[in-house]
């Protein structure tokens, strides 16, 4: 279904000289990272569904899924936690669409939209862009900030974790 979803969302613009790939799961990840007074923790998804449209090797059009319960920090009671605050039953998925790229050189700028907890947000992420033979890859990273999305951040020793959460991807599309 997820990827169906995809489908339709990158099919408005015909394909004729252009290129439809799937994210290669066994090759992409995207990793979240968080901080609080006392520790810092990160998870990482590699169970993702994805499609990106490029042309000439520039990136016309991507969309991306990622479930909250395929993040995994090593910590099964972190995990608990973290798919409990996000309330992952609720709002299992967090998607992003891009809305528009600009490419320069292998680098594109994406505006986009991430849905997440439940909210929309315009965003916007550099990202750089591989492409080797049949595979195209795109890095980058970006911040979010939990309050934007309506996150009721979680407290130690009453201090809340920070709200901002650094995201960072590989993906590759082949």
């Amino acid at each position: 279904m997820r990827l169906l979803t995809l489908i339709l969302i990158l099919s408005i613009n015909n394909l004729s000289s252009q290129e439809l790939k799937n994210i290669d799961t066994t090759k992409s990840s995207i990793s979240y990272f968080g901080n609080h007074f006392l520790h810092k923790w990160s998870a990482e998804n590699n169970n993702l569904s994805g499609l990106i449209k490029i042309d000439n090797e520039n990136i016309l059009n991507i969309g991306v899924v990622a479930k909250v319960a395929d993040f995994k920090s090593g910590n099964s009671s972190l995990d608990s936690n973290s798919y409990r605050v996000l309330e992952a039953l609720k709002f299992p998925n967090i998607i992003f669409k891009s809305v528009s790229v600009t490419s320069i050189n292998g680098l594109s700028n994406i505006k986009g939209l991430i849905e997440f907890h439940g909210i929309e947000k315009n965003i916007d992420v550099n990202v750089k862009l591989t492409t080797i033979e049949n595979t195209t890859q795109i890095n980058g990273e970006f911040t979010i900030s939990l309050s934007d999305f309506s996150v009721d951040r979680p407290s130690l020793l009453l201090r809340k974790i920070d709200n901002q959460i650094t995201i960072v991807f590989e993906l590759v599309f082949s």
